[in-house]
């Protein structure tokens, strides 16, 4: 609604005013919709903790096609890629919402922490006796090893919002999926040099 009243005003009374006073709405209505994102993640965050989640066979091939749709309309074609090796016929017992959203938040942080002319990322699958391990590398700009903790942190944001938009709860969202299967969530990286997310997923059924 302060969105919508703010839009009003600016579409009405433009031509009107000067331009300290056209810059000052458009701040209020840049505030307004980082104030609505950061509420719907908040959200999305408070929901993950309630007790009944879907468990389910997925096949996280299948799921990772369908983020790649999402990130192909979101981000320059031709710009990246991103190459999947998971085992032939993988399946994983989880919550499909649930981990759609942890590679969704995943991969959208690959391509946006990523000045290289051509972005790579290179998704993986192991395994062993008792989990999967999911593996998510890029080429980006990489993370200080002092801020591997800070950043799975809500509203723990590394970047200003001007060169890099989002509400800081990305990464806390995949950290509470991940903590909901019974599973670890960390990272490999250094500054310059890229990062790999690494998560596991433990075999046994989630209830």
């Amino acid at each position: 609604m302060i969105t919508s009243y703010v839009q009003l005003l600016q579409k009405r009374y433009g031509d009107k005013l000067d331009d300290n006073a056209r810059e000052y709405i458009s701040f209020a209505v840049d505030g307004s919709n980082r104030l609505k994102k950061m509420m719907d993640d908040l959200l999305t965050y408070s929901r993950i903790g309630r007790p009944d989640i879907n468990p389910e066979q997925i096949n996280p091939a299948e799921l990772i096609e369908k983020v790649k749709k999402v990130i192909d309309s979101n981000y320059p074609a031709g710009n990246h890629k991103i190459n999947c090796r998971f085992p032939e016929n993988m399946n994983i017992h989880a919550d499909k919402k649930l981990i759609l959203k942890l590679f969704h938040n995943i991969l959208d942080n690959a391509l946006k922490f990523n000045n290289s002319k051509e972005q790579i990322i290179e998704i993986a699958a192991d395994e062993n006796e008792k989990e999967w391990i999911f593996s998510v590398k890029d080429n980006g700009m990489g993370i200080e090893r002092e801020y591997h903790g800070k950043v799975f942190g809500i509203f723990q944001k590394l970047h200003n919002h001007s060169e890099y938009p989002g509400s800081g709860i990305g990464l806390a969202i995949c950290e509470k999926i991940v903590s909901r299967h019974n599973g670890k969530i960390w990272i490999d990286s250094d500054a310059g040099r890229g990062a790999t997310f690494h998560v596991s997923i433990n075999k046994v059924k989630h209830s």
